[in-house]
């Protein structure tokens, strides 16, 4: 029997609802398949890949963030979201945002999340189809989705062709392996109900994930209550945007009534722990949301403000932060936290097919180095994962069954060539 890619004599980790762990097995991959977990494979592979003191677990999947904002890392730090936004980022938008630095920022983003155990990424942000044509050559997942504003954009000067481009987008990408849509209203505070209504159709018409900004701060709740005479969740359950297909970002602000309409309606929320806490914004009742079913899935938002795309970060910090705030050490278990960044993340992406590892799943796989001074002793692989494991520790990725990263070198793309050419645009935005 013939296959792709065997990696032998590995820790495989599957993630899936049991929690199977083989502490020494070979896994096979067949185009974009697993075909085989087994304590010795008889399948035979063009590529072998020795797993000896490396631990094989599914990709981990960013639910929310801003790829080409790696290109503002830095830039303004240490302030509240709407002085962050209003002065800073927006006007620095609106005069450099152009199809070239997005490639180059998401180029950037690419390679740091790969490199960090990154196999696929849910993205909004502003000409998305040049980072559709990045994302496909670097070969990393992407789930695409153009922001949604009832504001001119840096690409087009109105609703409509927003809209149009969307629609477009989708006949242009529609059954590519790697490169996926969402339908991307930015937040109920800078779209129309109207708008609003336009996407959930869109994202019906499509079948497509419809993935949008939701009380991530007071202020735009207080903002939407006085415009709508409701709460931000509440204003969407009543305009009839909610289904089982919205991706929430954020969430931190929520009223009881509120938590109970995200589950009535099966809404999946990205929780964007590291930028949540830089920002300021609050604390998110995720807690809550869990025991009450609600899927969940780990994002980082944009690098601008977090400043890492690494999600070994991300699942740290999730941790740690609603064990200090709840003084309860018993919630967010290292085995829980690493679902939110993998099965559990797969089921916000709407794709069963990703974040777990059995035979018929598809191949996005990372191969971890366990044969370092702070993963050592192993006890517990949750535990070494969340809360001593980083991005670093990576040596190996495949995406869609094909190796992309070994031994830590990206194989689709010139590593150096990219970090030069965003060095070059981080003079033109300096001086922005």
């Amino acid at each position: 029997m013939d296959a792709d890619i065997v990696i032998k004599n590995g820790m495989v980790l599957t993630m899936d609802e049991g929690f199977t762990l083989h502490e020494k097995a070979d896994l096979a991959i067949k185009g974009p398949k697993i075909v085989d977990i087994s304590p010795q494979t008889k399948f035979k592979a063009r590529k072998t890949i020795e797993a000896k003191g490396r631990l094989v677990m599914p990709g981990l999947i960013n639910c929310h963030t801003h790829a080409a904002m790696v290109m503002m890392r830095g830039l303004a730090d240490d302030m509240p979201l709407e002085t962050w936004w209003q002065k800073f980022i927006f006007p620095l938008e609106k005069k450099l945002l152009n199809p070239n630095f997005i490639k180059i920022g998401v180029g950037l983003a690419a390679v740091e999340m790969i490199k960090s155990g990154t196999t696929a990424f849910s993205d909004m942000y502003f000409f998305e189809d040049a980072a559709a044509e990045v994302c496909k050559k670097i070969s990393i997942r992407a789930f695409l989705g153009e922001g949604i504003l009832d504001v001119p954009t840096p690409d087009f000067p109105d609703i409509e062709k927003t809209l149009s481009f969307v629609e477009g987008q989708h006949e242009k990408w529609k059954g590519d392996p790697i490169i996926h849509l969402t339908v991307s209203p930015h937040a109920p505070y800078s779209c129309s109900p109207e708008t609003l209504k336009r996407s959930r159709q869109l994202a019906e018409k499509y079948d497509l994930p419809l993935h949008i900004h939701v009380s991530e701060t007071a202020y735009e709740v207080d903002e939407i209550r006085q415009k709508y005479g409701a709460s931000p969740v509440e204003h969407l359950e009543n305009i009839g945007f909610l289904n089982e297909r919205v991706i929430a970002a954020h969430c931190v602000h929520l009223s009881e009534k509120e938590k109970e309409i995200l589950v009535k309606r099966q809404v999946k929320v990205a929780h964007c722990q590291e930028s949540n806490m830089k920002l300021a914004v609050g604390q998110a009742p995720i807690v809550e949301l869990l025991q009450k079913g609600v899927a969940i899935g780990l994002g980082t938002d944009g690098a601008a403000s977090n400043n890492n795309l690494d999600m070994f970060d991300e699942m740290d910090s999730a941790a740690k932060f609603h064990k200090a705030v709840r003084r309860d050490p018993t919630v967010m278990k290292a085995q829980d936290v690493l679902r939110l960044a993998t099965s559990e993340a797969a089921r916000v992406m709407q794709r069963p097919d990703l974040g777990s590892l059995a035979v018929g799943k598809t191949a996005d796989i990372i191969i971890v180095n366990l044969d370092r001074p702070h993963l050592t002793p192993l006890y517990n692989i949750y535990s070494q994962l969340v809360y001593s494991a980083g991005g670093g520790d990576v040596d190996s990725a495949i995406i869609n069954g094909k190796l992309v990263m070994d031994n830590r070198e990206i194989l689709t793309v010139d590593e150096a060539e990219i970090i030069d050419r965003a060095n070059f645009l981080a003079r033109e935005v300096s001086h922005g």
